[in-house]
């Protein structure tokens, strides 16, 4: 039971229930909706170590699957951030069908055996992109908005920081990977961290909207 207890499993599981808790009343129904994905991220990790550590088998197709509930769900997330500034619903469709095109393509050539590595670094790059854009139309945004205390702020921080991070280390420091000076591999020390930050910042991004509904109540 303790192989469960991973600090990837309890940063996601403790996000779940910061979520559970701050947004099953929130009145927009985008946000709320957002626990099914964190409950899903909780299960696949879950199912992946299981598989991986009872049945002694292949996880890979298990996080496979799992990229098409991430790509779509932090994909209309941000088609949902960015309606109060811009119209990107034909861009959305775009990118949506663009991504399973090269998701299928690459399950395809590895046959379903090996981790669709091209199609998580150009989801990644996507949402990099779609992360620094905002952040771009935040600024141009003549309204004030308290960033310590804005939802959005820290949900868009925690994706720009996760997948940049994710980005930059597939490009550059992949050789380093599986350094013989580290008790694990460097890939998995340093997406522990990069999760700590994503799903730190999505906390605080929940108890934000939480704050601000018992503000406005």
């Amino acid at each position: 039971m303790i192989h469960f207890f991973t600090i990837n499993t309890v940063t996601e599981i403790i996000c779940l229930l910061t979520g559970f808790f701050c947004l099953i009343r929130d009145k927009d129904p985008v946000w709320r909706r957002f626990i099914l994905y964190l409950f899903i991220i909780c299960i696949t990790e879950l199912s992946g170590i299981y598989i991986r550590r009872v049945m002694h088998v292949s996880n890979v197709w298990v996080y496979n699957i799992f990229q098409l509930a991430e790509c779509f769900s932090i994909s209309l997330f941000f088609y949902h951030l960015y309606r109060q500034y811009v119209n990107i619903r034909k861009w959305l469709i775009a990118w949506l069908v663009v991504f399973v095109v090269i998701y299928i393509t690459e399950a395809t050539d590895n046959h379903f055996q090996r981790f669709n590595n091209a199609t998580a670094t150009i989801m990644a790059v996507a949402f990099v992109l779609a992360s620094l854009y905002y952040f771009y139309l935040m600024l141009k945004d003549t309204r004030y908005q308290s960033l310590g205390f804005y939802a959005p702020f820290w949900w868009i921080s925690g994706v720009l920081l996760f997948y940049f991070g994710g980005v930059i280390f597939n490009i550059l420091f992949q050789y380093i990977a599986d350094t013989a000076n580290f008790p694990f591999s460097m890939r998995y020390i340093i997406f522990n961290i990069l999760n700590i930050f994503l799903y730190t910042s999505w906390s605080y991004a929940f108890i934000c909207r939480y704050r601000q509904r018992i503000l406005s109540s």
